[in-house]
């Protein structure tokens, strides 16, 4: 049977990776597409996931209270991770959402679920390109006064984002890398 991570890693390959013609959000050109979708609302893809970034945390130099990240690509992991955490006894049990535009009802929040400043929190996203979405969510909790601990991706396509993300921030993690998948 095959360890956790590398089960998840068989389970991206077959249910999220799709060969063809597409335009990336960086506006690149791909002959492969990793659609994260497919495994964050799957049972058992999403707890695999939810496992595998605690075990990231928990290697983190500095532990977070929270796990945030960009609406669409964070949103099904975050909630993951903070009921992982909270059946476990782990103590990243909080999640916050950042909206790509704040809200134009209501609180109008640009950050749901906002936290106190000073609350540390590693940022997570599915698939790790140029790092723009990473980078904008960082953003909204730096301004917000979150101390960012970590950037964990489910997937970096070895396109230069994670290495951007690291110039600007510590501890840039990623379960897997886009050369662990056939070309």
């Amino acid at each position: 049977m095959p360890s956790g991570r590398e089960r998840l890693r068989q389970l991206i390959e077959k249910k999220c990776l799709i060969r063809g013609d597409f335009t990336l959000s960086s506006g690149e050109s791909s002959a492969f597409y990793f659609d994260c979708k497919a495994a964050t609302l799957d049972g058992e893809c999403l707890s695999l996931i939810a496992k595998e970034v605690l075990r990231e945390i928990d290697e983190l130099p500095t532990k977070p209270a929270a796990i945030g990240g960009l609406t669409l690509g964070a949103d099904f992991i975050v909630a993951a991770v903070v009921l992982q955490a909270f059946e476990t006894g782990h103590a990243t049990r909080h999640g916050s959402i950042v909206r790509k535009e704040p809200k134009k009802h209501g609180t109008r929040n640009k950050i749901e679920n906002q936290l106190p400043r000073g609350t540390r929190i590693v940022v997570i996203d599915d698939v790790i390109t140029s790092g723009s979405s990473t980078f904008k969510a960082c953003e909204a909790f730096a301004e917000a006064g979150y101390d960012i601990v970590g950037i964990i991706g489910l997937v970096d396509r070895e396109a230069g984002g994670t290495v951007e993300l690291a110039r600007k921030y510590r501890h840039v993690r990623t379960l897997f890398v886009q050369s662990d998948f056939p070309a």
